[in-house]
């Protein structure tokens, strides 16, 4: 079975990089909570490998050049002091976020992201899962595409933001893109930004919000027939108010969309709108959804939605089951899902009648990729640890037909090196 997914860009990079960014200007760098090892179920499995359970690396994942390229230059002193002072000595070249990742109907794999430190967009390509090569998406700064979605015709449509003004992708194979501007609700003074984007019979939908980095946002909504020209939804001050949306998903001949409550340095719970046609949404202010951050929906393959997430402490990696998008229910506490210090959910895919929900959790300092099996949204197996795991975070997660692949990084939070894992994988 295919695989059925849309979810929130691997925002929790991006919102990390901005609200540093905007706090003091520096280098982005990954809160560092107090605590002790997690225990998991350690050692090699005890047979063969299992999807989304065990994991290995790809072989090979190219790196821009122009990240650090230099970690002692002879000509330091003509160089731009971005370049040559990273803001730390353990940076390696090469440093880049892989946001999000999607499979393209020609079977080409595809993950968008951007480099470090000027922050210009990249993606990349591959053929086989193991193999992954740099693509250019354009060379203006503080431009970050966050979300990715096969446009079903073998190519892809990527969204974000440049600057203070969302912006689109768009590719006929994932190798060649062009950018393309969308329209905004407001006049530029404030930020808008693309979160997520799905794609639909009639063209494709996008989510996000307006407001500054640190401070209060308002929702909003685009759509769009083609990934070029996208149209904004007219704002509800009501429904769209102190919210971003993180994650579209479609249910039967309408959609449903959750998001964040609350500003980017303080998550006070998480919101729902249901829309028959992607541009009028209701609000849904659920009991359960308000206990979490919800990041990333799916339609489930047993009925339904799922949406997965943390609690707003980041002590537990949360999930909400769905019947329709208007009523939710939180799945009970687990051990699977606990942890002392930071955990989380980032993403979710469907493949054939499971869930497979990717994330991290953080220790003394480094983060650790996990992942968890479902199959009812309720009850998660959490996988086996493996030393591929280790200073890795799991972003986003996509089928290869084959099995399951998984972009994000390695070395946080004093590197961001594109990293890609495999399951079933040794």
């Amino acid at each position: 079975m295919p695989l059925l997914r849309r979810r929130s860009a691997a925002a929790l990079g991006l919102s990390t990089v901005l609200s540093l960014i905007a706090a003091c200007g520096a280098a982005p760098v990954t809160p560092i909570p107090s605590s002790g090892p997690r225990s998991v179920v350690a050692g090699p499995p005890p047979g063969p490998p299992v999807l989304g359970l065990d994991w290995g690396k790809a072989a090979s994942v190219e790196r821009a050049e122009d990240a650090f390229a230099e970690r002692t230059p002879a000509n330091a002193a003509s160089l731009d002091p971005a370049i040559v002072h990273s803001g730390h000595p353990l940076h390696f070249p090469g440093e880049a976020i892989m946001a999000d990742v999607a499979r393209l109907s020609s079977g080409v794999l595809v993950s968008v992201g951007y480099v470090y430190p000027r922050w210009h967009p990249v993606a990349w390509t591959s053929n086989d899962a193991s193999t992954w090569t740099l693509r250019d998406m354009g060379s203006t700064e503080f431009t970050f595409p966050v979300a990715v979605v096969a446009d079903g015709h073998g190519g892809a449509v990527a969204v974000g933001r440049s600057g203070n003004a969302p912006l689109a992708w768009t590719s006929v194979d994932g190798q060649s893109w062009q950018a393309h501007p969308v329209a905004m609700l407001g006049n530029g003074g404030v930020a808008e930004r693309m979160t997520t984007v799905l794609a639909t019979p009639d063209g494709f939908l996008a989510g996000g919000s307006a407001g500054p980095e640190l401070a209060e946002r308002h929702a909003r909504f685009w759509s769009s027939p083609d990934g070029i020209t996208w149209q904004p939804v007219a704002d509800d001050r009501t429904a769209f108010a102190n919210a971003e949306v993180r994650s579209i998903a479609r249910l039967g001949s309408g959609y449903v969309a959750v998001g964040l409550v609350g500003t980017a340095q303080q998550v006070s719970g998480s919101v729902a709108w249901t829309s028959m046609d992607g541009r009028s949404w209701k609000r849904i202010d659920a009991p359960d959804l308000r206990r979490g951050r919800a990041v990333a929906l799916i339609q489930a393959p047993f009925g339904g939605l799922v949406a997965v997430g943390s609690d707003l402490d980041e002590h537990e990696a949360f999930a909400w089951t769905s019947p329709d998008g208007r009523s939710w229910a939180l799945a009970p506490s687990e051990p699977s899902r606990q942890y002392h210090g930071k955990i989380r959910m980032t993403d979710v895919a469907v493949v054939g009648d499971e869930l497979i929900g990717v994330g991290n959790y953080i220790g003394l300092q480094r983060g650790t990729a996990i992942s968890w099996v479902s199959r009812d949204g309720i009850a998660w197996q959490e996988a086996r640890s493996a030393p591929v795991q280790e200073q890795g975070e799991f972003y986003a997660v996509a089928s290869t037909g084959e099995g399951v692949v998984a972009v994000g990084s390695f070395g946080q939070p004093d590197d961001f090196i594109p990293t890609v894992w495999l399951s079933p994988g040794q």
